[in-house]
């Protein structure tokens, strides 16, 4: 089980539904003063732009983290009482699955050997948006005994 404030998902979804029809993505820090939501920016369609052939695919139906926002993330994860929670997505008219794209980028290591999380104890969250409007919020994390990532519980405090 995850446990989120209200106003940290309100800000998730937020995000999600301003950034309908493409997906948006971001972060959900634990801080000393409570929990902080990270908009950050989705890079796709330049990637996309400047070469189709690597990146077939836009913002309509993938998501990049701009490199240097996510730099950002990971040093204030650094910082004295910081943690990051979550990184979330949307999917902008499909359900709030854990795509097999979504679990590749979650993990490192080498193709015929064992994955681990590119982030140990983080989790991510999927949100589905049709037509501006968030529908579900799904949350995925490791599980070392499967050696996968499995659907775990939102617990949404002052729901």
């Amino acid at each position: 089980m995850i446990a989120i404030d209200a106003k940290a998902m309100a800000a998730m979804r937020a995000h999600a539904e301003e950034s309908f029809p493409e997906e948006c993505c971001g972060a959900l820090f634990a801080t000393p003063h409570g929990q902080v939501v990270r908009r950050m920016t989705n890079i796709q369609n330049a990637l996309h732009a400047a070469d189709p052939a690597t990146h077939p695919r836009d913002a309509r139906t993938a998501y990049q983290m701009d490199p240097r926002e996510l730099f950002e993330v990971n040093r204030d994860a650094d910082r004295p009482g910081w943690r990051v929670l979550i990184f979330y997505h949307s999917h902008p008219s499909h359900g709030a699955y854990f795509s097999p794209t979504d679990r590749a980028r979650a993990l490192w290591g080498e193709p015929d050997g064992d994955p681990e999380p590119s982030y140990p104890g983080v989790a991510y969250a999927v949100l589905s948006v049709y037509e501006g409007v968030v529908r579900d919020v799904k949350a995925y994390a490791w599980n070392d005994a499967s050696r996968d990532f499995e659907e775990v519980t939102l617990d949404v405090a002052g729901a």
